[in-house]
Order: structure tokens, then sequence, then C-alpha cells
């Protein structure tokens, strides 16, 4: 299956509270900073992970756990809790059965376990995932660099930390759309004001734009924008990098016809 066939909706966002009962049929895995819940085996009709599973698990989330912080550029040394749900039952419980949703101010977030997954080696060099670090990423920057703004800040962080979506490298994905369906690259005012796009056209492409964004101006830069409401963030943008809004958005023209 071709890229464009295999992309499908993931559903991620934050503050999402599910109603979990937190002492009821959970086995746990704990390493660094963090504590996995996870379903034990013959729970539901899905599968659950194994208990050599879940080790790797939690050691994946550490190699994410450091490198958001060194991406970033700021230390974090909370404990995250996840709570991992069977495919079967993670529709109905929290609202998703193809991705997850972050709980910042309790740093947690809950996920969906998905046997069959595409193999994949990210940017972590992590093999085969079955977490990645979007969620991780939603926790760790909404608890250092504040309440996002706007969604492009929040979703574009949490992408490009991850650099995968849907299976595929964000930029092999934004490449695709740029030579097969052009009207699916997105600018940064359309990034802004456009949020009701479909998740998998507006996160690939907010994920790149930071990424630009963190290349081209610095992440320390781009952190102090991370809370601005969208009214303020073109001047705010002008005031910590000496570039307008406009400047910067052809200079992203450009470097989305290099990519």
């Amino acid at each position: 299956m071709g890229l464009m066939a295999a992309l499908f909706l993931l559903t991620s966002c934050t503050d999402f509270i599910a109603d979990v009962d937190h002492q009821k049929d959970w086995k746990t895995e704990e390493y660094g900073n963090i504590l996995l819940h996870y379903r034990p085996e013959g729970f539901s009709s899905s599968p659950s992970p194994s208990a050599q599973e879940a080790k790797r698990i939690v050691q994946n989330q550490n190699v994410y756990y450091r490198g958001i912080q060194d991406s970033i550029r700021r230390s974090f040394h909370d404990k995250v809790l996840v709570y991992l749900y069977n495919q079967d039952e993670a529709d109905a419980l929290i609202g998703t059965d193809g991705g997850g949703h972050a709980i910042p101010k309790f740093n947690c977030y809950y996920y969906t376990y998905i046997a069959n997954r595409k193999k994949l080696v990210d940017q972590y060099q992590v093999e085969d995932p079955v977490i990645g670090a979007h969620e991780l990423a939603h926790v760790i920057t909404h608890r250092l660099l504040g309440y996002p703004g706007t969604k492009m800040m929040s979703e574009g962080y949490a992408v490009w930390l991850d650099g995968i979506y849907g299976g595929y490298r964000i930029a092999d994905i934004v490449r695709s759309y740029r030579h097969q369906q052009p009207e699916k690259i997105l600018t940064p005012n359309q990034l802004l004001t456009e949020t009701n796009r479909k998740e998998s056209v507006y996160y690939p492409n907010a994920g790149v734009f930071l990424r630009f964004l963190v290349n081209a101006y610095g992440v320390e830069s781009i952190n102090m924008l991370f809370s601005r409401p969208s009214e303020n963030l073109k001047d705010e943008f002008h005031y910590v990098t000496n570039t307008t809004w406009e400047e910067m958005s052809a200079r992203y023209n450009s470097y989305i016809e290099a990519l």
C-alpha cells in the first residue's frame, strides 16, 4: 500500500480525561521516568502487550523523554504515567482506537495498543516503536513551555518531536503532498487559522513547519511563542526573531520547494 493510500486518521489531543479505574485490571512496568499500565494477557478479544514488549515500551519512552528535553533545551524530571488500552476497548474508553490523548497537567497519557504496526526506524533510532513520542511530547512541552496558545504550536511541537505520522516520516508525507496533491501543502497562515483541516493533512504540515522554525530561528526563540495566542503570534514572532511573518512565510515556501 502506498503512502497516500495508507495514511489514516489518528485522534490525538490534550486534556481528554477518561473514566479510569486506576486499581483494576492493569499490569505495570516501570523504568526511569515512565510508569506503564497495560492489560494482562487474555483481558479482551484484542491482543495485550507481552511482558517483554512492556519492558521495551518503557525503555523506548525513556529514550524519547531524554530526546525531547534535548530538542527543546529544557529540563524535566517528573514521572509520566501511561495507560495502554487494548484496541477493541480503546474507542469506547478513550475516544480513539488508533492513537491517544495526553493530560499534561496530570503527567499522563492514554494510548491504544496496536499489535500489527508498520515497520520503521524513527528519528531516535528506535525500531518499530509500539508508542511514539507524540503524546509524551505533549506532556513535556505543556509542562515546561506553558499551555499552548494555538493548535499550530501544540501539535506542531508534538509532531516535530515525534517525526512520524501514520507510520511515515512527516517530511516524506509533505513531499508526497507537494508532488501529488499540492493543495494539501499548508502555508503558515493556514496552519495558524485553518485548524479544522483533516488531521492527516494538518499534523504533518504542522510538524514540518515547526522543524523549519526551530532550524531557522533557534528553539529558544520558538519556545517563547508556544503559549502566545493566535491574534498576537505574528507580532510576537517579529519581536523574537527580528523577521516579519511575511518574510518567514516566503522563506518557508522555499524550504518546502527544496524539501
